[in-house]
């Protein structure tokens, strides 16, 4: 059975901080981090893709700087009013 993972593209973001997380998502990304042993990498991907990708499994692939390598999200924090995403961890499989 093979199963069609979402291919989403994100970015690599060097600013930290509440205010650039509300701009990024005024703008319909989401800021998340993607965990590894011994160091976290902050990026930012589309809102829309991940809410697809949530959805189908919780895995997709993800395309950051030309490399495609398939993630699993680990954790979602949605607002809970508006019932979108504001925040997202990952981790690669």
């Amino acid at each position: 059975m093979s199963e069609e993972l979402v291919k989403i593209d994100g970015r690599l973001r060097s600013v930290a901080g509440k205010g650039h997380c509300r701009r990024l998502r005024a703008e319909g990304k989401i800021p998340g981090n993607i965990l590894e042993k011994s160091k976290s990498t902050l990026i930012e991907i589309d809102g829309k893709l991940l809410s697809k990708a949530w959805k189908s499994g919780k895995r997709f692939s993800l395309n950051l700087n030309g490399q495609e390598r398939v993630v699993k999200i680990q954790e979602l924090q949605i607002n809970p009013v508006k019932r979108t995403a504001f925040h997202v961890d990952l981790m690669y499989e």
